[in-house]
């Protein structure tokens, strides 16, 4: 036990305890500015760590999880899980959603890409490889999602119903494994109930099992918007995210005051929380500087050769006895490549599982720089396997403003939802697919009350005619082509 924590603890209020349950925006905890206590710090992994912006900071993209699974390599996935710990260092994260262990069960689980694999032992092994490189950087790893979250349909109220030879045989194994043999600092609890009871307020899950059989240390942290009872700290849960709370924070004060709730169970979620952020230096920071885009040559090294080392080949035909591939350079006169996404890469899955990347190279690019102008490449896109118009890819658009670099979109910011005088801030996107999601979008500028304008040039890959769609979720937005409104969402 930590005198340091115990003295903090004693120098807190029922409710500045009670406030370190919950978070206090979308990706931070709360913070005691009067003793000097930075707010932890969270990011989105599992392939790479976005920071508190969806827009504008880039960061390194790893492979996904059943790529790095496909390495059977634990020393190479240690490397990776120490350049995503320097990337959240870069971001000024504290602890990195990641990594996701759940396993390959179901085609139902639409997560199923950022996961290692159906076998729960090689998914301990790439899970506990990972935690240990990135925690060795002194980043904290929050391996998810605890347990059997199997499903999308219905994610927040579907019943794995499972037995507890089959849950400890295959669904428990790589989270006991990241808990006992990589010491990992966080757990997240699943947003589905298990057998019936939401994960979030399991105490046979997030007390017995996790912390009585296990002798799990650090913090539980609900899945975002997965908290569904009051009740869930008095199960183990020790951090409702993210804020502002629902079910924690003031409400476990006003229950303690009411007499509904133990002070001590407040204590103790206080304390985990604390005991974290000392063992991850969050105590010795004064301040949190701005997140910063690094896009280091060493990491990128890495990065590349787990997707590399990912490729299974399952067969190689011979001609006349020798080996199709690898292919001889030398003998190549011209190369068909047949498939949409040659041009136009699947680079990561979506939702939480996606960053901003530096930068992406296609396999048409790949294969042009590789072979050069001595080799005829053919491209056929076939079937487009999008459904709806694909976005603007960042290669054909130029920035409106040349300090924003060689391809994306300038974005300016207005403090208000009229576009109305000067914008209050300037930044640059490196496609039009934008996200605010519960932080401020930049400085000056407050989420629910402002407006942006993105402009820069789309240059065509061919002559003809072209489709645009726009398409805006809880307001209007306006498509203008030389100052004229070619789409109108306001109308």
């Amino acid at each position: 036990m930590s005198d340091r924590v115990e003295r903090l603890l004693a120098a807190m209020d029922l409710d500045e305890r009670a406030a370190l349950s919950a978070g206090a925006d979308m990706w931070h905890g709360h913070g005691v500015d009067r003793l000097g206590v930075l707010p932890l710090k969270v990011s989105d992994g599992p392939v790479g760590t976005r920071g508190a912006r969806w827009v504008g900071t880039t960061s390194a993209c790893a492979p996904c999880g059943t790529a790095l699974g496909a390495t059977w390599d634990p020393e190479l996935l240690r490397e990776v899980g120490r350049v995503l710990g320097e990337e959240a260092r870069s971001k000024e994260v504290d602890i990195v959603l990641a990594p996701t262990v759940n396993l390959h069960r179901t085609p139902l689980a639409g997560r199923n890409f950022e996961c290692f694999s159906e076998d729960p032992y090689l998914t301990s092994i790439a899970a506990v490889a990972i935690i240990e490189g990135m925690q060795s950087t002194g980043v904290g790893a929050c391996v998810k999602h605890f347990v059997a979250n199997d499903s999308e349909f219905e994610r927040q109220s579907i019943s794995s119903q499972v037995t507890e030879r089959a849950l400890r045989e295959l669904y428990l194994a790589p989270f006991e494994a990241a808990v006992t043999d990589a010491g990992v600092v966080a757990v997240m609890a699943a947003y589905n109930r298990l057998n019936g009871i939401h994960c979030a307020q399991h105490h046979w899950l997030l007390t017995q099992v996790l912390r009585d059989e296990w002798g799990f240390e650090g913090i539980v942290v609900s899945d975002w918007w997965g908290t569904r009872s009051e009740e869930s700290i008095e199960a183990g849960l020790d951090l409702e995210m993210p804020g502002p709370p629902r079910h924690s924070g003031p409400r476990a004060a006003r229950r303690v005051r009411d007499g509904e709730l133990d002070a001590g169970v407040v204590d103790t979620a206080a304390r985990r929380v604390l005991q974290v952020m000392e063992r991850l230096g969050v105590l010795d920071r004064t301040e949190r500087p701005a997140e910063r885009s690094e896009d280091v040559v060493e990491h990128r090294a890495v990065l590349r050769r787990a997707a590399r080392e990912a490729i299974v080949l399952l067969r190689n035909d011979t001609v006349d006895g020798v080996a199709v591939l690898p292919l001889d350079r030398a003998s190549l006169r011209s190369v068909a490549v047949i498939g949409p996404r040659a041009d136009v890469p699947a680079t990561m899955g979506g939702g939480s599982a996606a960053v901003n990347p530096h930068h992406t190279v296609s396999v048409l690019e790949g294969l042009q720089a590789a072979l050069g102008d001595d080799v005829e490449i053919v491209h056929e896109p076939g079937v487009a396997a999008s459904g709806t118009t694909p976005a603007l890819e960042r290669r054909r658009c130029r920035p409106a403003d040349p300090g924003h670099g060689e391809h994306g979109l300038s974005i300016e910011y207005f403090d208000n939802r009229e576009l109305a005088g000067v914008p209050v801030a300037q930044d640059h996107v490196a496609d039009p697919r934008l996200i605010w999601l519960g932080n401020d979008p930049a400085p000056g500028v407050r989420t629910g009350s402002f407006s942006f304008r993105l402009r820069g040039t789309f240059v065509a890959d061919s002559s003809g005619e072209h489709t645009f769609s726009l398409i805006a979720g809880g307001t209007g937005a306006r498509l203008m082509v030389d100052g004229r409104t070619l789409l109108d969402n306001f109308a």
